[in-house]
Parts: structure tokens; C-alpha cells; sequence
């Protein structure tokens, strides 16, 4: 797969022109104090004086920004391929909308949960931590993890009242935790997986085979009564020892790397992927973050540093071979998804079921000021 970027809109100079053009697209204007201009949105400095005493300053709205990059690629994939799953891993956040005259209220976000069949988290069936003071009591937990709590749960309860199932990610590696992490999860109404480290580098010995692991074929991401993720196949050795040890398994859902080490998969190793050991048939995922780029991705060019291209962001300090991504830029939505060089186009061609797109909580380090801009 090779990515033909495609072309970047300059809209901070067509910004300004228009604005003192005084066009009626510039009259359009979000609030007080702001503008709109191609769908953008800009804040006025010094607005109340009636003159541009500064340069327009591009207002983002990262999380309607997010919604809107994985609606295209949905609806991008399903034009080719009808039925392409979407899951969206640190969606969850995303499936309501907040009030923006009360943040206490919050609305379901129906369109996106209409491009998405499911939504993927970590840790949703853990308690909550126990605090304890010097006295040994249990002390009251801070009221933003409190609220921060319950607006995971109300979420929880909007995807799944909206059908969008929500896939519990977590890790554990004593088989008495496994089994709790499993109930817990299965009593909310989630669809688990206990992976033994955050790695995820191998199929879990316990519980043997599969957590429910059952005969039925899937078509859909919501029949699914287990998962399993497999986001790094390095100890599994040659390609076809990690074939075998997948087909040795009966998930209902397989999600790996489209890559084993250099190597991408064939559409041959993925044909076989898609049937349990038991011989019915499952769902194959790739996993694809859309957050960040990689120096070692096959799209990445050796000149390319933060800024350049501008979608390029910082390192990542826990991993400093790979680079934050601005995602509402139109060159990097184009290396992802809407033509026969993007990342998805390459997915399809393989012959994936379908995509857990990782990531989609990156609006919410930008949103908290984690880069200037």
C-alpha cells in the first residue's frame, strides 16, 4: 500500500481574506466573538472593538472533530465493503454529547453511534479503588473520579440502549482475578477480554479455549460473546506458528496487527483466521490507530518531523518512535481512509471483516491544552 497524501487546505489565510472581504460566510458567525468560514470556526481577537488588532485564531472542536473523522471512514469502508465493522477503541466518551448550556447534561451523539458497531474500552468492570486513611479506614474518593465514574457508567448505559455493544479490555494473569474480571464484566452487559499484560503479545492460557466459547458463526460485532486482541505477535515467532496458534482458538473475535513483524499478513493467513478451532465462522479486525504515526510505518518519509508535514505532532514520551497526530488534518485523514492508497482501502484488500480504529480519546490531550497549536 502506497499513500498518495492528499492535498492540505489552507484555511487560515482564506480565513482572514474572507473576513475582511466581510463575505457573508465571515458573517456566520458560531458566538460572539467568533467566526465561521468553511465549516471552520475561528475566534475574533478583540472582537468588542470592532478592529483585527491580532491574527484569526482557529477554534477546533477535537471531540465533534473525532465523530467526524470515524463517520468517514465508515462510511468510506462500507461503500466497499458492506458490512465493514467499525469498533472504536476510547470511543466511549464519544457516544454523548455534552450540554453546552449545562456540562451536567449530556445527549446521545446518534450519529456516530450509527457509523460504529461497537465501542472498546479498559478496566469498565474494575470497582472503584479503595482509599484508605492513616487510621485504616476507607476514605471518600475525590469527587472528580467520582464523576468521572459516572459519566463512564451513563455512557455505558447510552451505547448499550442505543445497540452499540461495548467491549471490556483488561489484564489480569491469576486465573481467581481472570474469573472475576470475566463476571463482572458479563453481568453488565459488556463482551470481555483478560489480556495477560498491556503488551498483549500472546492468547491467554485461562480460561482454556475461550471464555464462553461456543459453536454459533458470527455476522455481526454485537453476536459476539468474547474477543480476543492480539495488538503484538513479536513472541509468537514465524508466521506461521501465530497463524496456528490463532486457529488454535475459538474466540468469536480476532483483532491483530495487519503487520507480523515487517511482514503483512496474506489474505490466505486471514481467510484462515476467520474460523474458530470448533469450524464456524468469526469475525477478523484490524487494529489501526488513528491518533498517531509511527517512524516505522510504511507511510512515513524520512524528512517528516513535528511540523512537517503539519499534521505531525510531538513524540510520545513513553514512545518516542512514534508521533502524536493532529487527526483533523485532511492530508492525515487522506493517509487513513477515502482512496485506493489509504490504510483502509489496504485493510479491505486483505480481506478484514472489519477495523478497531485505537486512539479515538486523543481529543481529549488536546482539548486539556496537552500541545499548543
Amino acid at each position: 500500500m502506497r499513500i498518495k497524501p492528499a492535498p492540505l487546505k489552507r484555511l487560515a489565510a482564506c480565513a482572514a481574506a474572507c473576513l475582511l472581504a466581510g463575505t457573508a460566510a465571515a458573517q456566520d458567525a458560531a458566538t460572539p466573538g467568533q467566526v465561521r468560514i468553511q465549516g471552520q470556526i475561528f475566534a475574533v481577537p478583540d472582537a468588542g472593538s470592532g478592529e483585527i488588532t491580532a491574527p484569526l485564531v482557529e477554534v477546533i472542536p477535537f471531540r465533534d472533530e473525532m465523530r467526524a473523522f470515524v463517520q468517514n471512514i465508515s462510511a468510506y469502508a462500507r461503500s466497499l465493503k458492506p458490512g465493514f465493522v467499525v469498533i472504536g477503541r476510547g470511543g466511549l466518551g464519544l457516544v454523548t454529547k455534552p450540554n453546552p448550556e449545562d456540562d451536567t447534561q449530556a445527549f446521545p451523539a446518534r450519529t456516530f453511534m450509527r457509523a460504529i458497531d461497537g465501542v472498546m474500552e479498559t478496566g469498565l468492570s474494575r470497582p472503584l479503588p479503595v482509599i484508605k486513611g492513616n487510621d485504616g479506614k476507607p476514605k471518600k474518593l475525590p469527587p472528580e473520579v467520582l464523576d468521572a465514574h459516572k459519566r463512564q457508567e451513563e455512557n455505558i448505559d447510552t451505547a448499550i440502549r442505543f445497540g452499540v455493544p461495548v467491549f471490556d479490555l483488561d489484564y489480569a494473569q491469576k486465573p481467581a482475578e481472570i474469573d472475576k474480571l470475566y463476571f463482572r464484566s458479563a453481568k453488565r452487559g459488556l463482551i470481555p477480554f483478560v489480556a495477560g499484560d498491556e503488551v498483549m503479545g500472546q492468547v491467554p492460557r485461562w480460561p482454556k479455549g475461550a471464555y464462553r466459547a461456543n459453536p454459533k458463526s458470527l455476522t455481526t460485532a454485537g453476536q459476539a460473546e468474547n474477543f480476543l486482541y492480539v495488538a503484538n505477535s513479536q513472541a509468537f515467532g514465524s508466521g506461521y506458528d501465530y497463524i496456528q496458534a490463532l486457529r488454535d482458538s475459538n474466540h468469536d473475535i480476532v483483532v491483530v496487527d495487519v503487520y507480523h513483524g515487517r511482514t503483512p499478513l496474506t489474505p490466505d493467513a486471514i481467510n484462515q483466521l476467520k474460523y474458530k478451532k470448533l469450524g464456524s465462522r468469526r469475525l477478523v479486525l484490524a487494529q489501526l490507530d488513528i491518533s498517531s504515526a509511527a517512524t516505522y510505518h510504511f507511510f512515513w518519509q524520512p524528512h517528516w518531523k513535528p511540523g512537517d508535514p503539519e499534521f505531525i505532532g510531538n513524540p510520545i514520551a513513553e514512545d518516542p518512535d512514534r508521533h502524536r497526530v493532529r487527526y483533523w488534518k485532511e492530508q492525515w485523514q487522506g493517509i487513513v481512509s477515502g482512496n485506493t492508497s489509504s490504510y483502509i482501502y489496504g485493510i479491505i484488500d486483505l480481506g478484514f471483516d472489519g477495523v478497531v480504529l485505537n486512539g479515538l480519546d486523543a481529543w481529549h490531550f488536546y482539548e486539556t491544552g496537552g500541545e499548543d497549536e
